[in-house]
């Protein structure tokens, strides 16, 4: 069997794609899923290095008072 690398790879038939023109919509509750999540990162992220700035400043009084 020859295989002709130069030509074009065909899908078959059973694998096209049934509806060309479709485009994936995202619900409003993903949306809000979301948002939701990147304020809990956000707030997160400040949470631990406001946390390590007023820790490490905490732990440098403590040690320079005992």
């Amino acid at each position: 069997m020859k295989i002709d690398t130069n030509a074009p790879y065909k899908v078959p038939q059973e694998y096209e794609v049934k509806n060309k023109n479709f485009e994936p919509k995202t619900k409003g509750t993903s949306v809000f899923m979301i948002i939701l999540g990147a304020i809990l990162i956000i707030a997160f992220t400040v949470a631990v290095i406001l946390g390590g700035i007023f820790g490490v400043s905490k732990l440098i009084e403590a040690i320079a008072g005992a």
